[in-house]
């Protein structure tokens, strides 16, 4: 089985680092023609030259969906479109931080529904295309802390699935794709040294998944062989969310 993507046209948002680059040099080595956004040019050097860098930053200092208009019109639209762009911050509901609760969400919700909304359009003219919002093992099982986060992530699961209902009939599938602990910066970043080792503990695999666990998926959702799985969320995690 070979999948191919040649001269597909491909939308990766947060695509310059972590998961989001793994995704796009995924696709770009299968033969498609690549956007990514990001917020920070320095991290275009690590992806393929023939990969499109596209500035966005998602937040209400800056015309964040004039500049998303502007990316699908330049590039004549997306045969597919992956939602990867997303942010956290721990945070206990009594210690609740009003401007991270509306970056969360802006970010790792409405966003992803605009960007979704704006792809379509060109999708439903084409009567073909495919969505992929990635979400979280958050949007499913939750943590102390995790509060906004699951909030964002569960509404994008639950979104998806709307999605993939208005979208049936054109021929455009939706799924979500929901990462268990992956080793990535932000991981890092949140977990510390010692709470990935304590995670990594609570994992029926004992370890944290690679950027290169969650491609596969990503990719077979998108091919010519999915021809009917729709409106559903995939959850990679090693196992995690089985206990």
């Amino acid at each position: 089985m070979k999948i191919d993507f040649t001269d597909k046209k491909v939308l990766v948002t947060g695509g310059t680092r972590g998961i989001g680059r793994e995704i796009a040099n995924a696709y770009v080595a299968l033969g498609a023609k690549v956007v990514v956004t990001g917020k920070n040019l320095k991290r275009v050097e690590n992806l393929p030259k023939s990969v499109l860098y596209e500035h966005l930053e998602i937040d209400e200092k800056n015309d964040w969906r004039k500049r998303v208009a502007e990316i699908v019109e330049d590039h004549e639209g997306f045969d597919i479109c992956i939602n990867n762009a997303g942010i956290n911050k721990i945070s206990k509901i009594d210690e609740l931080d009003a401007a991270s609760l509306d970056a969360i969400l802006l970010t790792n919700l409405n966003a992803p529904i605009y960007i979704a909304a704006a792809v379509a359009k060109k999708m439903v003219a084409n009567k073909a295309g495919f969505i992929v919002n990635i979400a979280s093992i958050f949007g499913v099982v939750s943590k102390e802390g995790r509060d906004v986060y699951t909030a964002s992530k569960s509404g994008l699961i639950g979104v998806t699935k709307s999605m993939a209902i208005d979208l049936a009939k054109y021929n455009i599938l939706v799924n979500a794709i929901s990462p268990g602990f992956v080793d990535t910066e932000l991981t890092r970043t949140v977990l510390g040294t010692e709470g990935i080792k304590a995670m990594k503990a609570r994992i029926p695999m004992q370890k944290l998944a690679q950027t290169t666990d969650i491609i596969p998926a990503i990719l077979f959702v998108t091919s010519q062989y999915n021809t009917y799985i729709t409106g559903q969320n995939i959850i990679i995690d090693g196992g995690f969310t089985l206990e």
